[in-house]
């Protein structure tokens, strides 16, 4: 519990100190959050494990939410979270083994609660309506001291960049999973509006959400 409480303080912390303005504020656009292990969410559970994998492989890009324009590399992920990279023997090689190695499962587990998603509204000069566009998809960390939820933000994924390779499955037919950018259009799921209000009520209550920022 004592190392938990720790790394709490340390993400925390961490971000005050490196807190950057922002390339690109996500304040334009409304912020969704989606609760996986709700019923109406449960095909979307696969997600996370999806993008963790890829990100480690190098498949897909990561950013970060205060400089959107700004990767963030896979080792300075781990060390965000306090996470160490696996110790490689020489029998061992990169890729598929590398970032399957059990030594990631508990940290890529801490991401299965939530996903969160921001999106805008624009006008459509060929349609002449207004639409919805989702831009980007957020990884969240999760976890639990002594019954107590803490939450943190993790790096952004641009939905244009993933959206042909993550699948989601498909309900009326497993031999046929959707692309999640299919899913997002269709909305088939179950999310809440985050606002300002929201997260600074969770700051309160939770001695401060964590913002993954540039460092």
């Amino acid at each position: 519990m004592n190392k938990a409480i720790i790394f709490i303080a340390f993400i925390v912390s961490f971000s005050k100190a490196n807190a950057q303005s922002p390339a690109l504020a996500l304040e334009d656009m409304k912020h969704y959050r989606i609760q996986l292990d709700n019923r109406s969410n449960r095909h979307l559970m696969g997600v996370p494990k999806q993008l963790l994998d890829g990100y480690c492989k190098g498949i897909y890009k990561a950013y970060y939410p205060k400089a959107v324009f700004n990767e963030v590399n896979f080792g300075d992920f781990l060390s965000h979270f306090r996470w160490g990279e696996p110790v490689l023997n020489e029998t061992v090689l990169c890729g598929d083994d590398y970032c399957s190695n059990i030594a990631y499962n508990e940290l890529f587990s801490r991401f299965n609660m939530y996903l969160d998603y921001y999106e805008h509204n624009f006008y459509n000069n060929q349609t002449a309506r207004m639409e919805r566009k989702v831009e980007f998809v957020q990884l969240v960390y999760s976890i639990d001291v002594a019954g107590k939820l803490y939450i943190f933000k993790g790096p952004l994924f641009r939905l244009d960049e993933i959206e042909k390779t993550i699948l989601v499955k498909n309900d009326s037919n497993n031999a046929e999973p959707q692309s999640i950018k299919y899913t997002f259009e269709l909305a088939r799921f179950y999310s809440v509006e985050i606002t300002d209000k929201d997260l600074k009520t969770k700051e309160k209550r939770t001695n401060q959400e964590d913002n993954f920022q540039e460092h």
